[in-house]
């Protein structure tokens, strides 16, 4: 009788076991600089001479077309890793409006996944703005807005991209989402430092004013920062960088004179790791992987930038390939037992 008994609590835990193991699933938190994701049409009040039919690099339907299915292929293979159902959520950058975003969404590859996304333009003069595309099984927006970076101090002969902050609910638990396209290090001296310290602080000032109205408010800050996790400005933001490690080893997102920089990077707020109320009330998403993710395709193979990111254009040369920088994303292990979808 305590023999069976006992048989009987041994499968019972084996069973609840394997369930768990079944029920595990992946959520993916992504960012990715989409490298001058134009369409053909020549917009007012946007330097996109270069990238029209008539340009020097006469780029035609075909080539935005090819453009476009590059971007989803890695977005499709990117939301298949690990057995995950699709990206939860992508931050973008270099966008230039909403019909290449509609392109993306209904190309072939993800459209099974019905993205949906979220973009406002900016005051940038080229029009690449920053976006964020989100799964609807896996996240549900709520409020949004974007915050521009532009002042008479900092940006007087030039504006910028704006940050882009959302507010909405993955697996059920609130979250805010800031995406950020940083100023390049272009420029004279500091001044190009010293741009990138201001987008930091306003990016910190927006932080404060969400953690001052709910302590317990979870933050995620991605972008292309166009700085390294050790820089300054990443500093100022007072964020865990799971990115950190592998900046440390020498890995990157994107390669310039033959070394390699980690400007894309995933932050979480302190929330994310603490053993706070929301943890507490089954908020399953602390255990995560960070991944710099490239595929053979999306690297050159010859010539003098072999090993980099394949481009769609080296000046004006056609390369058909994806972006000058890889995506990076975090890895979350949940349980869709314990947070239903």
């Amino acid at each position: 009788m305590k023999k069976s008994i006992i048989l009987n609590i041994a499968i019972l835990l084996i069973t609840i076991f394997s369930s768990s193991k079944i029920n595990a699933q992946k959520i993916i938190i992504s960012f990715y600089n989409c490298e001058n994701f134009y369409d053909t049409i020549n917009q007012a009040n946007v330097i996109d001479e270069d990238f029209l039919p008539n340009s020097e690099k006469k780029y035609t339907q075909d080539l935005y077309t090819t453009k476009s299915k590059n971007l989803a292929a890695v977005i499709y293979n990117l939301g298949r890793l690990e057995n995950a159902n699709g990206i939860a959520l992508m931050g973008l950058a270099e966008i230039e409006n909403k019909i290449v975003l509609n392109q993306l969404i209904n190309e072939n590859s993800i459209k099974k996944y019905h993205y949906k996304f979220i973009h406002f333009d900016s005051k940038d003069p080229r029009g690449v703005d920053v976006a964020l595309l989100y799964n609807p099984t896996l996240f549900t927006p709520y409020q949004y807005k974007p915050f521009s970076l532009t002042d008479e101090k900092h940006f007087n002969h030039a504006a910028t991209r704006d940050i882009l902050l959302v507010k909405g609910l993955l697996i059920n638990k609130w979250i805010y989402i800031l995406v950020n396209h940083w100023p390049s290090r272009r420029g004279v001296g500091n001044s190009s430092v010293k741009k990138r310290i201001w987008a930091s602080k306003v990016c910190k000032k927006i932080m404060d004013s969400l953690e001052k109205m709910d302590p317990e408010t979870r933050i995620i800050v991605m972008g292309d920062f166009n700085d390294n996790p050790n820089n300054r400005s990443i500093k100022i933001l007072k964020m865990s960088n799971p990115f950190m490690k592998l900046y440390k080893k020498g890995f990157g997102s994107i390669a310039y004179n033959d070394s390699w920089n980690l400007f894309d990077q995933i932050l979480l707020s302190s929330n994310w790791l603490s053993n706070s109320k929301l943890n507490k009330n089954n908020f399953n998403l602390t255990n995560y992987k960070p991944i710099i993710y490239k595929e053979n395709e999306m690297l050159e193979w010859a010539g003098k930038y072999r090993g980099y990111p394949k481009r769609t254009f080296n000046g004006n040369e056609f390369r058909g390939g994806y972006s000058d920088h890889f995506p990076v994303a975090l890895i979350f292990t949940t349980n869709s037992a314990q947070n239903p979808l």
